[in-house]
């Protein structure tokens, strides 16, 4: 079992630490949806988590976005 944890660098009232236990084989469409879930745990609204993460798999838009994610 895989963890992906996310803990925030600032105290605030928000949610400080995420964990998710995840499966070894996970590929990436289901981590994109696990990405785009914990967003929004994290307080990000439905519409700024579609505009980033895209509602398709494979569209245009999500494969630019992939090449500029790995360009840094």
């Amino acid at each position: 079992m895989d963890k992906i944890i996310y803990t925030r660098g600032t105290y605030s009232k928000e949610v400080q630490k995420i964990e998710l236990d995840v499966t070894e084989n996970l590929d990436v469409h289901e981590f994109k949806l696990i990405c785009k879930r914990l967003a929004c745990a994290l307080g990000y609204s439905s519409k700024s988590v579609e505009e980033a993460f895209g509602n398709n798999y494979g569209n245009e838009s999500t494969s630019k976005n992939i090449k500029q994610i790995l360009k840094g």
